[in-house]
């Protein structure tokens, strides 16, 4: 009987724990809608956020309303465009939007907390909870008329249909993998994490036949999907694009000072460019003759990525990100040890972090950071139970004391 009641009150705590995260959650969303204009960059324009690609996304999809564009213009962003549609063809507000990718980011959240705790434990997945609502660079992505909040909501939401699996929610996975690939050019990335995550899975339970089968299946995919590839590639103009973009969108190292269109030269280095087109082959004979300057800068991309302070922000600024950083990323690390084992959403995860960050490697880093907020969330799951464990071990050493 005292076991059963325990085990109770220690259920209603943690239902308690959700119920005070998710209050003071909205209360931060509220203060923010109400006191943005005090905040530099922050202020809000009938309730939404406007960046430099919203008007392009609103543009766009008025013109398809209009007749006078097709949807299959946008293949790598189609998914916004749809996205956007119903809410500028009935005239519905645009804090529409905004409200509907809060109750979203709810619903992700609790994700997180229900992925977090069946990898670790409950107190992981209050954890690893907080630190996605309460992350203001991520959360205030609410507001943006931007594909991010979208991208990382469905995603997560992903990743819990893998993490409790059943053969019924299948029609759903394939939907959502459709939407991130349709939203985002690295949608794609999930795509690739799922096939090579399931190719390990049934090598490592001895399902040899569908293994067999999952092989000729991803062979047959090899040629539309690499054609896929490269029509994102042609877009993105990796080659031409390492000096005119810099490691950093925009900034110039070497100078200290923006370098997009300014007439500086963002990046001072000389590649040896024999014609190479953007194209798998092309770019891949690109980094073999140009491999010690490219790998360099890779590494450089990479970091700034996951670091994501930046030179150009207040010190204010980048002291709030390096402190969550080191959460971040000290959690990570032990997460990343305890974590389960030969698990498919697991693997997943990491697929997908992986491939982010090899993907900023070959282009840039962005300029505010945002690049890496597709994947911190999943960084979260593992974060919570480092932040966890050390929170415990500290308190076992003052009790000592």
């Amino acid at each position: 009987m005292i076991n059963i009641f325990n085990q109770k009150s220690k259920y209603e705590d943690y239902k308690l724990y959700i119920f005070i995260i998710y209050t003071l959650w909205l209360i931060s969303i509220f203060l923010f809608f109400s006191f943005s204009e005090f905040i530099k960059a922050g202020s809000l324009e009938s309730g939404v956020k406007l960046g430099n690609d919203s008007y392009f996304y609103l543009r766009e999809a008025e013109n398809i309303i209009e007749g006078q564009a097709s949807i299959m213009d946008y293949k790598s962003k189609f998914g916004y465009i749809i996205f956007l549609i119903p809410f500028l063809y009935f005239e519905i507000p645009l804090i529409s939007i905004v409200f509907f990718q809060i109750f979203l980011t709810a619903i992700a959240a609790f994700c997180l907390y229900k992925i977090s705790s069946k990898y670790f434990c409950k107190l992981s997945g209050i954890i690893c909870l907080a630190l996605f609502l309460f992350y203001f660079p991520l959360q205030i992505r609410n507001f943006y008329i931007l594909t991010e909040m979208l991208f990382i909501d469905i995603s997560i939401i992903l990743i819990y249909l893998f993490t409790y699996f059943k053969r019924a929610y299948l029609p759903l996975i394939f939907l959502l993998i459709v939407a991130l690939i349709s939203i985002r050019p690295n949608g794609i990335l999930f795509l690739f994490s799922i096939l090579i995550s399931l190719l390990i899975f049934l090598f490592k339970y001895k399902k040899y036949l569908y293994f067999s089968v999952s092989l000729f299946i991803l062979m047959i995919l090899v040629f539309p999907l690499m054609n896929l590839l490269n029509s994102y590639l042609a877009d993105l103009n990796l080659i031409n694009s390492l000096n005119t973009r810099g490691i950093i969108w925009g900034w110039s190292f070497e100078h200290n000072q923006i370098c997009e269109n300014t007439g500086v030269p963002c990046l001072e280095i000389e590649f040896i460019n024999n014609n190479y087109q953007s194209n798998i082959i092309d770019i891949l004979r690109f980094i073999l003759v140009n491999f010690n300057e490219f790998f360099k800068i890779f590494l450089l991309k990479a970091f700034w990525l996951m670091l994501r302070a930046r030179p150009y922000y207040s010190d204010m600024h980048n002291y709030y990100i390096l402190f969550f950083d080191i959460i971040f990323y000290m959690g990570l690390i032990y997460g990343l040890i305890k974590r389960p084992k030969n698990n498919f959403s697991v693997n997943v995860i990491l697929f997908f972090i992986f491939f982010s960050i090899c993907l900023a490697g070959l282009t840039f880093a962005d300029w505010s950071g945002r690049f890496s907020l597709y994947f911190l969330p999943l960084i979260m799951i593992f974060s919570s139970y480092g932040v966890l464990i050390f929170t415990k071990k500290i308190l076992n050493i003052r009790n000592k004391t």
